[in-house]
């Protein structure tokens, strides 16, 4: 009996940490790649910067999807940072009943990428071409990949932001920053 109290305080604990962790906002982007005949799309939340020199991205995906499966056959992606125009893209891309292959994007407005001929989202607000340089398995659930970025272009707009489960349209503005605490009070990303 003491045993499944435990595992079920766990399991709680572990479901409570995950609704906290709903709460860090992130950028949404729709993935896409392509592998021989094989095209795909799918929206994430899971994308970060995680080295500036070279500029690498860390991408987690579900531990076995067809998405990181495809990406590790491939080498390569294309991640498509929405705006927050594109909150439409974000659904249609996370829907699992939306139709296979290439036909998911014949009502996105796409063109083909010339080095790799991965689909890119035209109305992006930013786009990376990566080239993917180490693939993890982490815990049970997850795959981390990590990419190099090997291109980027952006367009002016506001990002789409997932938080607390919902997306978000977001209006930045400067807030009132006390530089006394350091030498310099210049922020960099160097």
């Amino acid at each position: 009996m003491t045993s499944s109290l435990v595992q079920d305080d766990t399991a709680t604990q572990a479901r409570a940490l995950r609704g906290i962790s709903r709460r860090l906002p992130t950028g949404v982007a729709v993935l896409t790649t392509a592998h021989q005949e094989a095209v795909h799309g799918a929206t994430v939340s899971t994308v970060s910067v995680i080295s500036q020199h070279p500029l690498r991205l860390g991408i987690s995906l579900r531990h076995g999807s067809f998405m990181s499966g495809l990406i590790q056959r491939s080498g390569q992606c294309m991640v498509n940072v929405l705006s927050s125009r594109q909150a439409l893209l974000a659904d249609w891309f996370a829907n699992p009943d939306r139709p296979r292959g290439v036909r998911q994007f014949d009502l996105v407005k796409t063109q083909a990428d010339e080095a790799t001929g991965i689909p890119v989202l035209q109305e992006a607000l930013a786009c990376f071409s990566c080239r993917l340089t180490d693939h993890m398995v982490l815990g049970d659930s997850d795959d981390l990949l990590v990419t190099e970025v090997l291109r980027a272009e952006a367009r002016p707009g506001r990002p789409l932001v997932n938080f607390d489960g919902q997306l978000h349209d977001v209006e930045f503005r400067e807030v009132d920053r006390r530089q006394g605490w350091r030498a310099g009070a210049m922020t960099t990303l160097d």
